[in-house]
């Protein structure tokens, strides 16, 4: 399963590319926000997926996702509901992919969005693609909710930025998580609205993923690992050759020790490092 994390998305590309040496093959992905988006891509087509993945990463540029920080700046102080125009990042989706319907995908994906009005998890793996991609990296206050079947649907990091309960619910018995390590996001000095709102985001999905590992001690957990901290900003993609071989080198390592003997979890979460120590 793919987590949410903006430009740390760049992390899962190394991941999959030490996955890739491995006999390790998904039968469904699920993705949250960015991850929805990688999922995607491995859904069209798990064998090629980190190849496809490490080229289409290494030409990602800020103003691809969200535009200029001049349109941003104009919509912020003429008061607009959302700081961003989505029409970069729709372009950017369609781009990315090839697939425009879920039916037309390899294998089962599920992209995870958030219901805006109720706050209910909304996992979509059927119908339109694009929009359900677009809603499930739809930050509020980023970007606007994107509506679909009667509902008005965001970010799906809001609710389950690693979507291990989903992936559990689909009957998902080893799971293998691409986390960003989102989770680790610092709180800044001279913060932004963007840094605010991306440490919130971090805060929320630091309790979710302590709350479902707790409830799937009966499986098998491989959480990958990554370099965490990431010192750079979710919006910043500067670094993302970087952070793809960093999370590579230090996956194929763990991939090295590896010995799965049983249920459980092999590997740790970034946001085991946040728990307050007795």
């Amino acid at each position: 399963m793919f987590a949410g994390g903006a430009s740390f998305g760049a992390v899962q590309v190394g991941q999959l590319r030490a996955l890739a040496r491995t006999d390790i093959r998904p039968d469904m992905v699920v993705g949250t926000s960015v991850g929805s988006l990688n999922a995607t891509i491995v859904a069209e087509n798990p064998e090629l997926a980190a190849d496809r993945l490490a080229a289409f990463w290494s030409k990602i540029r800020r103003e691809d996702v969200f535009g200029s920080h001049l349109d941003t700046a104009r919509r912020v102080m003429s008061g607009q509901a959302n700081a961003v125009d989505p029409t970069a990042l729709r372009n950017f989706i369609e781009t990315a992919i090839e697939a425009r319907t879920f039916e037309d995908l390899a294998i089962p994906h599920t992209a995870v969005t958030c219901d805006f009005d109720t706050g209910e998890v909304v996992p979509i793996s059927e119908g339109d693609l694009v929009s359900a991609v677009m809603a499930s990296a739809a930050i509020p206050a980023v970007f606007p909710p994107v509506e679909r079947d009667g509902r008005r649907l965001v970010d799906g990091g809001l609710v389950a930025n690693v979507p291990i309960s989903v992936a559990a619910a689909q009957g998902a018995q080893t799971l293998v998580i691409l986390d960003c390590g989102f989770t680790l996001v610092a709180s800044e000095k001279n913060a932004t609205m963007f840094s605010n709102i991306a440490r919130m985001a971090a805060i929320m999905a630091a309790q979710q993923v302590r709350n479902d590992l707790e409830k799937v001690t009966d499986r098998t957990v491989l959480y990958l690992p990554g370099p965490w901290p990431i010192t750079s900003r979710p919006d910043d993609f500067a670094r993302s050759t970087d952070l793809s071989a960093s999370a590579y080198e230090l996956t194929m390592e763990w991939l090295a020790d590896l010995k799965v003997s049983g249920t459980g979890r092999y590997g740790s979460a970034p946001s085991d490092s946040l728990a307050k120590k007795v």
